[in-house]
């Protein structure tokens, strides 16, 4: 939820586009940009103040190795999620900024991607299992029906 609507003064267009920052980030990072967007929040707090490399050195710190955030997606994001309404890109912004026009996966790069993930999720089944002696489905036995 965007800052401004606690004060019931907002713009619909305005909320929107943050609303969209925050579920691009999502799918971007695997995880939300914060938990609220309030001053409290330790992770909008930096981010708010526009003490971007903090923010970003801490969404880093539990990626894989390997796992990068292009500057441009940064950019865009910083610029999506800004405090104030009038600061944040516009959807002519959005569609002007270098990510939004930047290089897509080719179908191939796509599936080969999406391949390695999935090899990479079963092999960390496969590591829980052996671990626990189990496929994890015993958890659910004692799980009244309704």
């Amino acid at each position: 939820m965007a800052p401004e609507i606690r004060t019931m003064k907002y713009d619909g267009k305005e909320v929107d586009l943050f609303a969209a920052g925050v579920l691009l980030f999502f799918m971007v990072a695997g995880t939300p940009p914060f938990e609220k967007a309030v001053p409290n929040d330790p992770y909008y707090k930096v981010l708010a103040a526009k003490s971007f490399p903090v923010f970003w050195g801490a969404h880093m710190r539990y990626k894989p190795a390997g796992f990068q955030f292009s500057e441009s997606f940064k950019d865009l994001i910083n610029k999506m999620l800004a405090l104030r309404p009038g600061d944040r890109l516009d959807i002519a912004g959005i569609k002007n900024h270098t990510w939004y026009n930047g290089d897509v996966l080719t179908l191939n790069e796509l599936n080969s991607e999406f391949t390695q993930r999935k090899l990479l999720i079963e092999v960390k089944k496969n590591q829980s299992a052996q671990g626990q002696g189990g496929d994890n489905r015993d958890i659910f036995l004692n799980v009244p029906n309704s």
